[in-house]
């Protein structure tokens, strides 16, 4: 009789280990997964001839923006959008980013910052030798231009 139960022990465990990484694997993407709900923020400093913008983005593609003090809604692309999200999700923390500061002339120079779930970037306008940076801010002019407004103070 030892020997049945010794078996079925063996069976349970080996099955249980065997299942594991399919209640593992499932949190691990859900982990990574942006929320639906949660915006991303993108914030643009402006400068004395531009002016400032701050964007919400969400997965979806819907986004809410505010440029020289006027309110706007408007729908980028899901691929602009996933793309975005998913190079937020490759930064893996935005606040640990690298960063090297650059001059910017006083006229036209602006920083731009992005924030998702508590954290937040450096200025990503300035030219960085790390990809995840360059994609950021790649991705924020992107969603600016789909936006079609201008910060343009005349």
């Amino acid at each position: 009789m030892k020997v049945k139960v010794s078996n079925i022990y063996k069976i349970s465990l080996a099955s249980l280990l065997l299942a594991t990484p399919l209640y593992v694997l499932p949190l691990r993407i859900l982990a990574q997964t942006p929320n639906l709900k949660q915006p991303a923020v993108i914030i643009n400093s402006g400068s004395t001839n531009t002016c400032k913008y701050r964007i919400r983005v969400l997965p979806s593609g819907k986004a809410t923006y505010t440029v020289c003090n006027r309110k706007g809604v408007g729908e980028i692309k899901v691929n602009t959008a996933t793309k975005f999200f998913n190079d937020i999700s490759a930064a893996k923390s935005l606040s640990n980013l690298p960063y090297k500061p650059c001059a910017k002339p006083v006229s036209f120079g602006t920083s731009t910052e992005v924030r998702y779930q508590g954290q937040k970037s450096q200025d990503i306008s300035c030219p960085s030798n790390d990809s995840r940076v360059t994609n950021l801010y790649d991705d924020t002019k992107s969603i600016q231009e789909e936006l079609k407004f201008s910060t343009s103070k005349n």
